[in-house]
């Protein structure tokens, strides 16, 4: 389990330096012509929807990895697994752990899943820049959700598995003498 934690902390740190650049980046148009011509709203859309799918897709990777290697059953990439996927870490797995996500950080993730689904099969000129700042905040917000979330999950089944490892305490009255 020790192996799992540190890479899936090796892979937050990766997905955090492409949540403060968004975040900059964000605080960067906020600052800036409320009403941007077409191109750099072209280019906004663009750098925003790419780091925020960027964003789904490294959490969805640690999703991964966690039903993989705690779980035990990796899901078949077939029609719906990322649905599922997500389904799934919202959820207990059966004698083997309790619910990874939140129910709040499985809605969040759930909305920039969809909004992912649609970025991949559009053109940037098809998307709403408002729609898409919107979600790039939203993904901002998700990962530290998740992070703790995973975190949380983590520290206690550590918790559990210390506990689990000690030693059955002395029956009353000390050991037995022999």
């Amino acid at each position: 389990m020790h192996a799992t934690f540190v890479d899936i902390e090796n892979e937050f740190g990766e997905l955090e330096e492409e949540v403060v650049r968004l975040a900059r980046f964000l605080q960067r148009i906020g600052q800036a012509d409320p009403s941007p011509d077409i191109q750099s709203s072209w280019e906004a859309v663009h750098v925003c929807a790419s780091a925020t799918e960027k964003i789904y897709t490294g959490c969805e990777r640690i999703m991964a990895r966690l039903a993989s290697e705690v779980d035990r059953a990796p899901l078949a990439h077939a029609d719906g697994w990322h649905t599922a996927l997500l389904r799934r870490m919202a959820h207990p797995f059966p004698d083997v752990r309790k619910a990874v996500i939140s129910d709040d950080c499985y809605r969040r993730l759930d909305r920039l899943r969809a909004f992912r689904h649609r970025e991949r099969n559009a053109y940037g000129t098809h998307l709403d820049f408002d729609i898409v700042v919107e979600r790039s905040l939203e993904a901002v917000t998700a990962f530290d959700i998740f992070r703790r979330d995973v975190r949380l999950f983590f520290a206690v089944r550590q918790t559990d598995d210390r506990n689990d490892q000690a030693p059955a305490s002395e029956p009353e009255g000390g050991a037995p003498s022999g």
